[in-house]
């Protein structure tokens, strides 16, 4: 069983987590920024921790299965947000189709393919 200094930060990087991949299942902008904001703060907060105690190398078997896990599932979230913003580029291309050219590339003195919006 972990300390409880790490067992009360951990359990909350693990609920936000969970929190996040709700609102990227719902499609809720607002609700998704909520919870990815919340996840970085708990995450940072138990990094500051793990770096006063002197690290995660020095970790038991059991936290390091838990951070293991954790890493798992931040990297299916960065995949269902990939998805996701497929999905939401399509939906744009549909109902707007100038935005079908590039929206990574900005042509000379433009905002990318999003000019059609300025008038």
């Amino acid at each position: 069983m972990l300390p409880a200094e790490i067992e009360k930060p951990l359990s909350q990087i693990e609920m936000q987590c969970e929190s996040v991949a709700a609102a990227v299942a719902t499609g809720e902008p607002q609700l998704l920024e909520t919870a990815s904001n919340a996840l970085q703060q708990a995450a940072l907060g138990f990094a500051s921790l793990m770096e006063r105690l002197g690290g995660a190398q020095q970790a038991g078997p059991e936290l390091q299965a838990r951070l293991k896990k954790l890493a798992v599932q931040l990297n299916i979230q960065r995949e269902n947000l990939i998805r996701r913003s497929v999905v939401v580029e399509r939906a744009l291309h549909a109902m707007v189709p100038a935005t079908r050219k590039s929206t990574y590339a900005a042509p000379a003195g433009r905002a990318g393919s999003y000019k059609a919006f300025s008038a």
